[in-house]
């Protein structure tokens, strides 16, 4: 009898749920994720790449088109009838199927804060990459205001535990763990990773400041004082204090 997983069969019945700062089912924002790529000094070079969590497996032809090999594995198809797009492999993060040393980077959206386990994960990002490979991880950061105001809200009341979802204007990502920049250093660190550098997302820094912006009752016009307010400082807070972003990227290597 196959144990149950309860991310497994939330996202098999939800595959309309799976997002990122990048895009989500439908589509994939390539250039974004490249600056962010660039910027971290990700994917220098072609090479063998696992992408775990992959959803429809939109990075796989932007991938190969570049010389690298792309494997694409989840828990679950995440395709429609009739199409060729998703996983190579469906299985867990934390019970990886492949030998040890067999990628040069591994790449993670917006799938990690699900992982029950993600200690466990980390220890299977480095026992499957080769020595001197690469991670990159996208996840939410709950270590700003707007994390502080979801645990305040869960506290008080109209706020789902384990989603993401501010004020509700968002589709909540079910069983989603609390993420923090100190939490994944701490989670890295001791799976042997070394030379972390982390990012935050520049565009939502001014959301990580200030979440009552996404209140679907925010004034319009305080939202634009909000957004025009924050272009020549959002890139530096990005970079400086990423941890005011709502979502962290970040590099590590083994």
């Amino acid at each position: 009898m196959t144990e149950r997983d309860p991310v497994r069969d939330f996202y098999r019945d939800h595959p309309e749920m799976v997002s990122s700062p990048f895009g989500g089912v439908d589509y994939y924002l390539y250039e974004p994720l490249q600056k962010v790529w660039d910027e971290l000094g990700f994917l220098s070079k072609p090479g063998h790449v696992l992408e775990i969590g992959c959803g429809r497996a939109w990075l796989r032809d932007y991938l190969n088109g570049k010389g690298s090999k792309y494997i694409g594995i989840d828990l679950v198809p995440s395709r429609k009838e009739g199409e060729t797009l998703g996983p190579d492999l469906l299985g867990s993060s934390e019970l990886l199927p492949f030998s040890a040393e067999s990628f040069d980077s591994l790449i993670c959206i917006d799938a990690y804060e699900h992982f029950p386990h993600p200690d466990h994960a980390a220890r299977e990002f480095q026992r499957v990459l080769k020595p001197g490979g690469e991670v990159f991880i996208s996840t939410p950061n709950y270590g700003n205001v707007a994390g502080l105001v979801k645990k305040w809200m869960e506290s008080f009341g109209g706020y789902e535990k384990e989603t993401w979802a501010p004020f509700g204007k968002w589709t909540p990502q079910a069983h989603e763990k609390p993420v923090s920049i100190r939490r994944v250093k701490k989670t890295f660190s001791d799976a042997g990773f070394t030379q972390g550098k982390v990012l935050g997302m520049a565009e939502e820094v001014y959301l990580g400041l200030f979440p009552w912006a996404a209140h679907p009752k925010c004034p319009e016009a305080i939202l634009f004082r909000l957004q025009r307010g924050f272009p020549g400082l959002k890139r530096v807070l990005a970079k400086k204090i990423p941890g005011a972003s709502l979502h962290q990227f970040w590099r590590w290597k083994k």
